[in-house]
């Protein structure tokens, strides 16, 4: 289980929500908008600046700023693989690559619903993942195009 802030969150990562905190007036709002607890969120983007975040929630695009987005604690069930922490597991989702690449990914054992564990993510370097029984090392490039789900 992974837990961020929704501030921290990464284009493309997704979760639930498990808690909303802040002041009354913020928390209160965040509520009205339809961000409570046990809703799933997928962040859309960032500003270029870093604010405000673009989230969907429940059917709609919310955006919001930095401030309100630190008090939204989410579980992410969702992300790109080269995010991934060193030992954790993950199963793959989907592959958003060209043709390519994904030929290239699936004939080394990268499909989807396959279970990875994820032996080191250096920043910068390689992420080194487990697949079937075969360790192999992967560029953060590749790796981001792999979106996984956190078991």
């Amino acid at each position: 289980m992974m837990l961020k802030s929704l501030r921290e969150m990464e284009p493309r990562e997704k979760g639930i929500i498990i808690k909303v905190s802040g002041g009354k007036d913020i928390r209160r709002r965040l509520l009205d908008m339809g961000v409570v607890n046990g809703a799933e969120v997928e962040m859309q983007r960032v500003a270029p600046l870093g604010d405000p975040v673009e989230i969907r929630i429940k059917g709609y695009d919310l955006a919001l700023r930095r401030e309100e987005a630190a008090n939204i604690q989410v579980e992410i069930t969702r992300g790109m693989l080269s995010r991934v922490k060193a030992g954790e597991t993950v199963t793959v989702i989907a592959l958003g690559a060209g043709w390519g690449l994904q030929r290239r990914l699936a004939d080394m054992g990268l499909t989807p619903e396959v279970r990875i564990k994820v032996i080191s993510s250096g920043r910068p370097g390689q992420v080194v993942i487990e697949v079937r029984g075969s360790r192999m090392a992967l560029g953060h490039g590749v790796a981001a195009k792999i979106l996984v789900a956190y078991t």
